[in-house]
């Protein structure tokens, strides 16, 4: 057992460093210098008197100073690679991300690195970013996941079942659910499934069943059954109180559409909010719990109307089972593409699809509380309520679908090839910066996790590209003699 006062030596590669054994008690409980400290190499540094590593001695001198100082400086010699390969060695790849980590400025963003990988992208495909910096992307019947590092840790073919929506649950579990492809012989919809995977081996840990609904239809088409008919979609997430939400689509023969939800400490089903006539929860695209407010955000497009759900699990108790407020009925020209509660904001921010904004305020319960319409009869507000986008007027061309996303009080907002950050509130919004990768190809979807904004996007001859966007540090002061 090496003590605490104890100088302790190490022979790198055949260089030579000395240290203390408290310098290296600031690695942690899960890095190689903990075990020597405990004294699992306690006879080999009897018997020479050093520890003797046969790794790269120019970065164990970066690791090291940043035990001392819990500054990290890497000279321009040390590529990142070799760096975050040499910190994962010791166990130190948490500390070399945290002494990297620059909080996320939209207004001061720069391409960090970029990955490209082949696979056939299609029109529904995703990119989620995890709290700690890695990503993952699914396409099709198809996800990858990347780590911090962006090298690839799994990938996964889910084979019969396309995946429709993907969430970090937590660091170690990613949600994804599915549809099965259509069955020619009964029409409709072939039903689906929610599965929690582990996203290290892209195994499969746990798949969650739709088994109560208070439909009689429902039940007697099979409703033990995973999904049996009716689709899954959009997904959501109360991590406070380790529960999930489903959007649920009817099929031809049951006619069950409506909003499940789960408790994923038991796998239990706890509750479905089955859509009556005029309500079209099937019709949900987006999904979103906000934790603050603790109401879930829904979003539903329909031939007939455009409208924001509010639901409250608290309002069940109070009025016989429903959890529904009155919904914001959006007056449109074009269809909604997405939607998004904004917290700070006290509202729900919505884009269609030809690039008007607008906000409804989540204080109210009905359709008149917006704190600003998202379209007006009149050309002359509609310009005004309008977000300044580049150029006159947004061409919206195939594949670039716009979507919205909120970090450090601004909106971000893809549109074709290009991200706009935007700064404001009310009715008062600027263009505060933009990013376009130089390879071009529209964003197919950009996702913000940590301090990293990440971008999807399409290139020629089956390729794409994750493009990692970060603020770089501020440069040390000069030093004065």
């Amino acid at each position: 057992m090496v003590t605490q006062k104890r100088k302790v030596r190490f022979n790198v590669g055949g260089k030579i460093f000395e240290t203390t054994a408290t310098t290296l008690s600031n690695a942690g409980e899960n890095s190689l210098f903990k075990a020597m400290l405990d004294g699992a190499w306690t006879a080999q540094y009897e018997e020479f008197g050093e520890y003797f590593i046969d790794r790269d001695p120019a970065c164990f001198h970066v690791l090291l100073h940043l035990l001392r100082t819990g500054q990290l400086l890497v000279p321009p010699t040390i590529p990142d690679t070799l760096l975050f390969r040499e910190a994962h060695y010791y166990g130190l790849l948490d500390q070399v991300r945290s002494a990297r980590s620059v909080e996320l400025d939209g207004e001061n963003l720069k391409l960090a690195s970029s990955i490209t990988g082949r696979t056939l992208l299609q029109d529904h495909s995703l990119i989620r970013a995890s709290a700690n910096g890695s990503c993952s992307i699914a396409n099709g019947r198809v996800f990858h996941v990347y780590d911090w590092m962006l090298q690839e840790l799994s990938i996964a073919n889910l084979d019969y079942m396309k995946i429709v929506d993907m969430e970090w649950y937590d660091s170690t579990s990613i949600l994804i659910s599915g549809r099965k492809h259509s069955n020619p012989n009964t029409g409709g919809d072939g039903g689906g499934g929610i599965g929690l995977f582990n996203p290290q081996t892209a195994k499969l840990q746990h798949k969650f069943k739709l088994t109560q609904t208070s439909s009689s239809s429902y039940r007697s088409h099979g409703g033990d059954n995973q999904f049996s008919r009716t689709t899954p979609g959009n997904l959501a997430i109360n991590n406070s109180n380790d529960k999930i939400f489903c959007c649920c689509k009817h099929d031809s023969y049951t006619k069950v559409g409506g909003i499940g939800a789960w408790d994923t400490t038991t796998g239990q089903q706890i509750d479905f909010l089955e859509g009556g006539h005029n309500s079209e929860l099937h019709n949900t695209f987006k999904l979103q719990w906000l934790p603050s407010n603790k109401c879930l955000v829904a979003a539903i497009r329909s031939p007939q109307s455009n409208r924001i759900s509010i639901f409250d699990p608290r309002m069940k108790e109070m009025h016989s089972g429903h959890w529904e407020h009155n919904p914001y009925k959006l007056k449109h020209r074009g269809a909604l593409v997405d939607a998004m509660g904004i917290e700070e904001m006290n509202c729900v921010c919505v884009i269609d699809e030809n690039g008007f904004f607008g906000f409804f305020d989540l204080r109210g319960l009905g359709g008149e509380s917006q704190m600003n319409r998202a379209w007006w009869s009149s050309e002359e507000e509609e310009k005004r309520e309008r977000f300044p986008l580049p150029g006159e007027m947004v061409h919206i061309v195939a594949g670039g679908k716009p979507k919205l996303g909120w970090h450090g009080g601004k909106l971000f907002c893809s549109t074709n090839s290009a991200i706009s950050v935007y700064c404001g509130s009310g009715f008062e919004w600027e263009l505060a910066s933009q990013v376009e990768p130089k390879n071009g190809g529209f964003i197919q979807d950009f996702s913000i996790g940590g301090d990293r904004l990440f971008s999807l996007q399409a290139l020629q001859f089956n390729h794409y590209n994750i493009n990692v966007w970060e603020t770089p540090p501020s440069p040390l002061p000069p030093l004065f003699i």
